[in-house]
Order: C-alpha cells, then sequence, then structure tokens
C-alpha cells in the first residue's frame, strides 16, 4: 500500500502531465478530474497549492495551465537527448534504405519540434516542414503519432485549437477539418495497434507519410519519427515493406534518449 507522502506524490505528477497534454488552452477542473481519476475537491486543493508555488496558473478563462516556476525548475533538468549525433545517423541511414526524406521530431509543449531531416535519393522531395520549425500538434505526421496518448476528447479539442493556426501556416494546402479529425482518429487505432500508422492527404495534399512514436524509457513517447514522400511513392504495398525499418529505426533512437 502507498505511503501517504508516496499518494501525494503520485497525484501531482498525474495532475500536472494531465494540464500539460491540454497544452497552451490549459484546462478545467471538471476535465482534470475525471482524466486523473482524482476526486475533483482533491484535484482543486493540489491546483491551489501548485498555483502557490507558481507550477500552476488560472487563466482569466479560469482554465489552467503550467506555471512559469515549472520552466525555470526545466532549465536545470539535463537533455532528453543523450547522443544527438546517433539520433541523425539512424534518421540518414534510414533515409538511405528507403530513398524518401525521414523527420525526427520532438513533443514541446501543444507543439512538434523537427530536429532533423534526411534527404534520400529520390528527385521529388516531400518536404512539409522544415528543420528548426515548430508546429502544432496534431498537423503532421509526428505530431499526429504523438497524439496517441491523449484522451479521445483531447485529441480533437487540440486539433480544433490548434485548426486556426495550422490554416495560417499552410492555408491552401489543408483538407477540410472534419476529414482531419476522422484520418487522426483511425492514424491513432494505427498507432495502438501496429505500433505506426500511414496517411494520405492528411498533412499536406499529394503527401503521405508514415510515423512511429519512439519508445522512451522513463516516460510516455514524447519523440516520433517520420518517411513522408508523395503518394506514389508509398503504396500500401510499400508501406509493408517499409514498416519494419521504420519500426527498427524508432527502437534504435530510444538508445540516444532518456
Amino acid at each position: 500500500m502507498e505511503s501517504g507522502k508516496t499518494q501525494v506524490v503520485a497525484r501531482v505528477t498525474t495532475i500536472l502531465n494531465a494540464i500539460a497534454l491540454h497544452g497552451a488552452e490549459g484546462a478545467r477542473l471538471l476535465d482534470l478530474a475525471r482524466e486523473t481519476g482524482i476526486a475533483r475537491p482533491t484535484v482543486h486543493r493540489i491546483l491551489q497549492e501548485l498555483a502557490e508555488a507558481g507550477y500552476v496558473e488560472q487563466r482569466p478563462s479560469r482554465r489552467y495551465g503550467l506555471g512559469p516556476a515549472l520552466y525555470l525548475l526545466g532549465l536545470g533538468a539535463p537533455s532528453p537527448i543523450n547522443d544527438f549525433a546517433g539520433i541523425e545517423k539512424v534518421a540518414r541511414r534510414l533515409a538511405d534504405r528507403t530513398g524518401d526524406t525521414v523527420y525526427v521530431a520532438m513533443r514541446r509543449l501543444d507543439g512538434v519540434h523537427y530536429l532533423t531531416r534526411a534527404d534520400g535519393s529520390y528527385p521529388i522531395r516531400a518536404v512539409v516542414v522544415e528543420v528548426g520549425e515548430t508546429v502544432p500538434l496534431g498537423a503532421t505526421f509526428a505530431g499526429i503519432a504523438l497524439l496517441s496518448w491523449h484522451e479521445p476528447e483531447a485529441v480533437e479539442a487540440r486539433l480544433l485549437a490548434n485548426e486556426r493556426l495550422w490554416r495560417t501556416m499552410r492555408a491552401a494546402e489543408l483538407p477540410d477539418l472534419q476529414d482531419t479529425v476522422a484520418a487522426v482518429r483511425r492514424a491513432i487505432a494505427q498507432v495502438h495497434e501496429r505500433g505506426y500508422f500511414f496517411d494520405k492527404d492528411t498533412v499536406m495534399r499529394g503527401v503521405s507519410g508514415m510515423a512511429a512514436p519512439i519508445p522512451s524509457r522513463t516516460a510516455d513517447p514524447y519523440m516520433a519519427i517520420t518517411i513522408s514522400a508523395i503518394n506514389d511513392r508509398l503504396p500500401p504495398s510499400r508501406v509493408d515493406e517499409l514498416a519494419p525499418l521504420l519500426l527498427e529505426a524508432a527502437r534504435e533512437i530510444t538508445a540516444f534518449i532518456r
């Protein structure tokens, strides 16, 4: 049986993780109680104590978000990446083996930050984002793969919240939002069933991609690896052929992160 102190720590970390999953929009008290399974009065009490410490803040919308004290605390934490050169080598090897474009990206609050890209030998490249760019969560193949650890209601809320920003960035190329929501639901089911997903035209018309979350040894997946190509390059038969290579690369990168 857990001690009282252990229970408190477990509840605090569970609540902070739930808030983080809601990103910049923040989370309602009701949502946090439902998603964590912790009684609403207990969640409220813990939130008040965290707010006093600066780890949580309540916005004018009455939603709760992570507080600035957590950012300062994070500055003293070690990087989750132990060997960036090792990650680049894995991406480069996968691009050489497939001939297509390979991305590795990392979760950053309610967005995905692209760490590296390796281009294969095929002359037509499907460049959806640039290295160093941070895009809304769920707007690219990597982001969709990482949404697999959200509750279904939170997935739709995140896509809706990010839709306006993403349309500003890539307006004419985006499919209809409801089609995107349906496609993301299918993709999440594939990730849980196969360890990766494949889709086309969801991120950008004419572009196909397959993405796998990169397993972490200490937390839920916060990085993903993607193979991106024009639609003709990724028919179903080739997706089946490349899936083992993609999953192998994801497992290899696990050795280079925390």
